[in-house]
C-alpha cells in the first residue's frame, strides 16, 4: 500500500516548524527535526521539502551553528517552576529574535542586490515608486 503525500506546507505549518527549531536544545539533524515535526503535525515531510523553504533552511542552519557553539551551563536549573518557565520563555524569545535578525540580514542583502541591478538597468527611483494600477472590480468585460 502506498503512503499518502504530506499536505503542502502552509504558513501555519511553517510557523510550527520554526517554533520547533526555536525551542530545540539537543543535537540537531534533519531526521530528528522531521521526527519532531511529524510528532506535532502528524505528517512526515522530507528534508528536501524543508530545504525548499528558505526560512526553514536558514533557521535550521542558524540553530545548528548556535548549538555547535553552545557552552555547557555552569549553574544548575532553578528550583522555582515559575523561574524555570520564565527562563524557558526568554530563551525561546532570544532564539526567535536571533532567527529573525538572520532572516532580516538575508532580506537586506537581497534588497541591495535588487537595488544595484535596478540601477545598472537604468530603473529610476520614480519608476520604482510608481503607483500600481487599480484592479477593475465589479465590472463586466464588455462594459466600460
Amino acid at each position: 500500500m502506498k503512503k499518502g503525500r504530506a499536505p503542502d506546507l502552509t504558513s501555519e505549518r511553517i510557523a510550527t516548524v520554526l517554533e520547533t527549531l526555536d525551542t530545540w536544545k539537543v543535537k540537531l539533524t534533519w531526521e530528528l527535526l522531521l521526527d519532531a515535526v511529524e510528532a506535532s503535525t502528524g505528517y512526515r515531510y522530507s528534508r528536501f521539502t524543508f530545504a525548499d523553504y528558505p526560512e526553514i533552511a536558514n533557521a535550521f542552519s542558524l540553530k545548528k551553528d548556535a548549538l555547535r557553539g553552545a557552552l555547557p551551563r555552569s549553574r544548575g536549573e532553578p528550583r522555582d517552576e515559575r523561574v524555570r518557565a520564565a527562563l524557558a520563555q526568554a530563551e525561546r524569545a532570544t532564539a526567535r529574535a536571533d532567527r529573525l535578525e538572520a532572516e532580516n540580514r538575508l532580506l537586506t542583502e537581497q534588497f541591495v542586490t535588487w537595488a544595484i541591478n535596478a540601477e545598472r538597468k537604468g530603473v529610476t527611483l520614480d519608476m520604482l515608486n510608481a503607483q500600481l494600477p487599480k484592479p477593475e472590480r465589479d465590472r463586466s468585460k464588455g462594459v466600460k
